[in-house]
């Protein structure tokens, strides 16, 4: 038995008898939650809470208690930072309140408002925040071409502290759902 075992060992280390090692697919560095204007991740604006729950595995329901046709929803699927506004079964926007999730350019969370006022150049707008101002702000962008969308990030007058991105006017809610 032990002259068997010593057979089967050999012959599985003679060379050309393993396997080719398996090339392996280049790493995607791609990350898998960017926001943009239209959408956060493969998420997009516009699309019901269906097909939301659809492309997620999950089931949201909104509760409707505080508005009527308005409410936030957190998906399991996405980090804990982020918030889907939803208004009568439909993404509207996404609401993002700490660091770690970037937009599309590069923005986010915790950049200094300096920064991101240079990163969007002409393209962004700034106004004095409603409960903040003068000294915090909005800097609104809205991508070239499309009036129904925009980003909006809040700042304290030296740092982002939110941001948001989603369908006009839902984008616009200072409050949210209230």
């Amino acid at each position: 038995m032990r002259y068997l075992v010593l057979l089967l060992a050999l012959a599985a280390c003679r060379k050309g008898d393993a396997p080719a090692p398996q090339a392996s697919a280049p790493a995607d560095t791609t990350p898998k939650w960017v926001l943009s204007a239209t959408s956060f991740g493969k998420v997009k604006t516009g699309i019901s809470l269906a097909e939301l729950n659809s492309s997620l595995n999950e089931q949201l329901v909104p509760a409707y208690q505080m508005n009527p046709t308005c409410d936030y929803i957190y998906p399991a699927a996405m980090p804990d930072s982020v918030a889907v506004m939803v208004e009568n079964d439909t993404v509207v926007r996404f609401d993002v309140e700490s660091p770690g999730i970037r937009t599309v350019e590069g923005a986010g969370v915790g950049d200094l408002e300096a920064d991101v006022v240079k990163l969007y150049g002409a393209s962004i707008e700034v106004s004095p925040h409603k409960y903040t101002g003068p000294e915090g702000h909005y800097l609104t962008v809205t991508p070239p071409g499309d009036t129904l969308h925009q980003i909006i990030f809040e700042t304290d007058g030296q740092k982002v502290v939110h941001m948001r991105a989603g369908s006009r006017p839902a984008v616009e809610y200072v409050e949210g759902c209230a």
